[in-house]
């Protein structure tokens, strides 16, 4: 048993990120828009794995990476990160006490100025404003009373101003008004006497359709989607998609006509066919809401699933590959834009975003950079 356990394992479900396809997304983003790029890289990498994306991108030397946490900051410094790390989510005060931690930190109310000035005055501070989404951030009335509590704080490093898109990919009013509210932001820090390094509002939307607000949004943006290569509206040719997952299949059986398959038998063959068992499902990504609509691949062809999703495993028709056999390799997510199991086309069957299918990837199941 213990050479067994000597011997390399061989995993059924395996994510694949390309080391080039980041790169190529990085250098993009940063010339076609002309702004210095901070990729986000909580929520695990947008499913990439936060390890392996941060060790791909640090060589680039971007100005700062991304989280939403802490937690996420430590999993950086494990992995002994050099590119600055900027803390965007809300932080315990408790955890900023203690011991001097290496973290920027995105800062919304008067009460986390304060908690980061007293126990880690060393920090590099980017003040977040509500320019109308109304999520987190101080709201435009109380930027006087954050201005003035700064000017009070003798040694305070205020590194950014920042704020976030609700609607970057719509010109319209309200993206209109957050843009105003957010040039009147940067005119009243300027004009307290305070000169942030960095100024930030554009995500990946806001990065891709930045010529609409060209001059007036900053000099660095945060995005996410688009440095994995994925464009949330479909049309940007330019952009690689990062990431492939892959299963196995690991049955074959016939299915005859009028026989059914699957939790509850929502799928009923109406002529014989043959059908494939892969070992991946909703516990490792594969989104239940495909269940009868998605498509996986095999070599060159999409085989449609079948049934419901499983926890574990999934079904799909392979009556089409007159050659399959147990441990062919099956594409679950692609990284061809356009492909039917891509995230965009996947994300779009089943009304939701490819965000959510990404976020949804076991952090269980083996990653590697190609």
């Amino acid at each position: 048993m213990f050479s067994l356990l000597k011997r390399k394992y061989k995993p059924l479900n395996r994510i694949e990120v390309s080391s080039l396809a980041l790169h190529h997304n990085y250098n993009y983003l940063a010339q076609s828009s002309g702004l210095a790029i901070a990729p986000a890289l909580k929520s695990n990498a947008y499913g990439h794995g936060l390890g392996l994306v941060a060790k791909a991108l640090d060589p680039v030397g971007a100005p700062f990476f991304c989280v939403d946490s802490i937690y996420e900051g430590y999993e950086l410094l494990k992995e002994k990160i050099k590119t600055p790390i900027l803390i965007m989510g809300y932080v315990d005060p408790d955890n900023l006490k203690g011991k001097k931690l290496p973290f920027l930190y995105a800062v919304s109310t008067k009460e986390m100025l304060e908690a980061v000035y007293r126990y880690q005055p060393h920090a590099g501070i980017h003040i977040f404003v509500d320019t109308g989404m109304h999520r987190e951030g101080v709201p435009m009335d109380a930027l006087p009373a954050i201005i003035s509590q700064i000017q009070s704080m003798k040694g305070v490093h205020i590194e950014g101003l920042m704020s976030h898109f609700a609607a970057a990919d719509v010109y319209g009013d309200l993206t209109k008004e957050q843009v105003k509210n957010f040039q009147i932001a940067q005119v009243l820090f300027h004009t307290s006497g305070i000169q942030p390094k960095w100024i930030h509002m554009a995500n990946s939307l806001g990065v891709l359709h930045y010529k609409k607000y060209r001059g007036k949004i900053g000099n660095l943006a945060r995005p996410g989607i688009a440095t994995y290569g994925i464009d949330p509206l479909n049309k940007n040719t330019v952009l690689q998609p990062a990431l492939t997952f892959s299963s196995t299949l690991v049955q074959i059986k016939d299915l005859a006509k009028g026989e059914s398959s699957g939790y509850d038998f929502t799928f009923t063959a109406k002529k014989d066919m043959r059908i494939g068992v892969v070992a991946a499902g909703y516990n490792d990504g594969v989104d239940r809401r495909l269940s009868n609509v998605g498509f996986m691949k095999i070599g060159e062809t999409f085989c449609k699933i079948l049934g419901r999703v499983s926890m574990n495993l999934t079904m799909i028709d392979i009556s089409e590959i007159k050659d399959s056999k147990v441990g062919n390799k099956v594409y679950v997510y692609t990284n061809v834009t356009l492909a039917k199991n891509s995230f965009n086309a996947s994300a779009i069957m089943v009304d939701t975003t490819a965000y959510t299918l990404l976020v949804q990837l076991s952090p269980l199941t083996k990653r590697i950079v190609v």
